[in-house]
């Protein structure tokens, strides 16, 4: 080997020749540029062997992305099938919630929303596995502002992917669940209001006790008010008076609901209360501010 003056620059030493046949595997190794390390100037650094000859052959294409295996890039197209189908039954539950309705999921069994391959009733299922699985709105009220998240074409917009690119999971926290006798419904706690939610739900379930005793309680506790009989008559109950009064009858023979009471105002209009947050004299004070004083002060 040339002996190197160690006073000279590095870049003036001249290079080792190639290693003589018999020689050792590290200095074979050198010689052919090898991955590994090399001496310079006394110190031992690793080779650069990016771009040089010499490079195992597959290593710049192991340090590439892999490409996708059929199986894998048709698991990836199904999944984004069944996130877009989710996405437009979640859209629709939302829409229908603005305009003050519930959803049940016998709904997607007519409508042509399930993916390619599955049954309705099956992506009925699954979407309920799906909401389940993730962190969703209870059927309760609602404390603090809950925003509804956009359509995923709406959220994705200006991002660029193919086809092979997984889409992103959907956020359904304002979705809520309730099961019932006939069928399970869904709203979106951020466009319908949950006692509103509940009216439907007693209403859908031809349940007109549970309704009015449901009513009831929660005008009194939240406002806190009684019940006028004709407010009754409003969407979504469209009771007549005749039929309020049919089913206050019920609630008294029934026997499991010995809160809830029937008040007067002056001018004879019935309003009914619970006396688990209203007392009776505070029942006919709101009552008569509600049927005659505030007619006569608007």
């Amino acid at each position: 080997m040339q002996q190197q003056d160690k006073n000279a620059p590095v870049e003036d030493i001249a290079p080792d020749p190639p290693a003589a046949p018999g020689a050792s595997v590290g200095a074979r190794a050198a010689a052919a540029g090898v991955a590994g390390t090399v001496e310079t100037a006394g110190q031992t650094v690793p080779a650069d062997t990016e771009g040089e000859p010499g490079v195992p052959e597959g290593a710049a294409e192991e340090a590439a992305e892999p490409e996708l295996t059929p199986e894998e890039r048709e698991a990836i197209h199904a999944r984004n099938a069944l996130i877009r189908a989710l996405d437009a039954a979640f859209t629709d539950v939302r829409q229908r919630s603005y305009e003050g309705k519930l959803t049940t999921t016998a709904r997607w069994r007519k409508r042509p929303v399930a993916p390619e391959g599955m049954t309705a009733k099956e992506f009925e299922a699954v979407l309920l596995e799906y909401l389940t699985a993730h962190e969703h709105a209870e059927a309760k009220p609602v404390m603090g502002r809950v925003a509804a998240p956009k359509p995923l074409d709406v959220e994705l917009e200006g991002q660029e992917l193919t086809e092979d690119d997984p889409l992103p999971e959907l956020v359904v926290t304002d979705i809520a669940l309730m099961q019932g006798k006939k069928a399970t419904y869904l709203y979106s706690v951020a466009l319908l209001s949950h006692s509103f939610a509940k009216a439907l739900y007693h209403t859908a379930e031809d349940n007109d006790v549970a309704t009015f005793v449901d009513v009831v309680r929660t005008e009194s506790s939240t406002y806190p008010r009684p019940v006028g009989i004709d407010s009754l008559m409003n969407p979504p109950y469209l009771w007549s008076r005749a039929h309020t009064r049919e089913v206050f009858g019920k609630v008294q023979e029934a026997g499991s609901f010995n809160d809830i009471h029937e008040v007067h105002a002056s001018n004879g209009v019935a309003f009914y209360y619970s006396d688990l947050y209203l007392s009776e004299a505070q029942a006919k004070s709101l009552a008569e501010w509600a049927a005659v004083e505030r007619q006569r002060n608007p």
